[in-house]
């Protein structure tokens, strides 16, 4: 503590005080930089690998689905490496080297994986529910960007186009709802959105869309693609929310911390999680007929 001396202009002497000392709290750099720059690091690598498809690619997505599975029992169980994690990654590395290979398993050994995930589930008591729908998180997508990978010779650059839809939503609800603000979307789980983040985002995904389906030379009608981009950025923010409701669920703050600025893995491709199977699913029903 510091001594003041105040006098009081009368006569009487200066008269002594305590005085707490000040302290001074130095202002919090914004995490904006950090994510620029993690962004420029891991985009440019991200658009190779989607490009240069092949077993470079296919690990690609086996890496990431292992990742997301971690996280995922790290969330619900508090424990990332488990019995569950174990059998979840053995039965999704099983797939993707399926389609890699394009000899595809006989069902027995999914069904047999299966059974051993609900018997360790039951054994260990891990939460089965939980387990099941972390399963079906990791491996849904998973299979999805190798299905649109493999669905043309336009593959990379379908989804290329997917991940550009996702993220331009991010980067446009993002900018969107902090300059903008006004009602939340759903404040009990993402306090941060807004309905002016959702609006601008989709217009923002709509746009590059567009623009890169001219640059990819998609041959799909403009309006067609445009509502396609919409409705996928849509329902990549759906997704986003749904691993914010997860967190939330469990008292977490970030799914990991593998990336800068971003946090983990499920936090960055959370909207992707959603929208590349959505993407699937429709490119299967327009190339059948239906």
């Amino acid at each position: 503590m510091n001594i003041v001396a105040v006098t009081d202009g009368m006569g009487q002497g200066p008269k002594y005080y305590m005085k707490e000392p000040s302290i001074i709290t130095p202002p919090r750099k914004s995490g904006l930089m950090l994510r620029i720059v993690s962004a420029l690091v891991m985009l440019p690598i991200a658009i190779f690998i989607i490009l240069q498809g092949g077993i470079i690619y296919s690990l690609f997505v086996a890496l990431l689905t292992v990742l997301i599975l971690y996280e995922w029992n790290g969330i619900c169980e508090g424990k990332a490496f488990n019995a569950a994690f174990i059998l979840q990654s053995l039965l999704s590395l099983m797939l993707i080297y399926a389609f890699y290979q394009g000899q595809y398993f006989t069902p027995y050994a999914y069904l047999a994986g299966a059974g051993l995930l609900v018997v360790s589930c039951l054994y260990y008591k891990i939460k089965l529910h939980f387990a099941l729908a972390g399963l079906a998180y990791a491996l849904l997508p998973a299979a999805s960007l190798l299905w649109l990978r493999q669905y043309s010779d336009q593959g990379g650059w379908i989804v290329l186009w997917v991940m550009i839809i996702v993220w331009s939503m991010d980067t446009g609800a993002y900018f969107a709802g902090k300059n903008i603000g006004g009602p939340k979307m759903a404040p009990r789980i993402s306090p941060n959105k807004t309905w002016a983040g959702l609006i601008g985002g989709t217009v923002v995904a709509v746009i590059t869309g567009l623009i890169a389906a001219f640059y990819f030379n998609f041959e799909y009608d403009w309006m067609a693609l445009a509502a396609a981009a919409a409705l996928l950025a849509i329902w990549s923010q759906i997704g986003d929310l749904a691993e914010s409701a997860v967190k939330r669920h469990f008292n977490v703050k970030d799914s990991g911390a593998i990336i800068p600025g971003h946090g983990g893995i499920m936090d960055r491709v959370d909207g992707v999680v959603f929208a590349a199977p959505a993407a699937a699913l429709s490119l299967y029903f327009l190339s059948s007929g239906a």
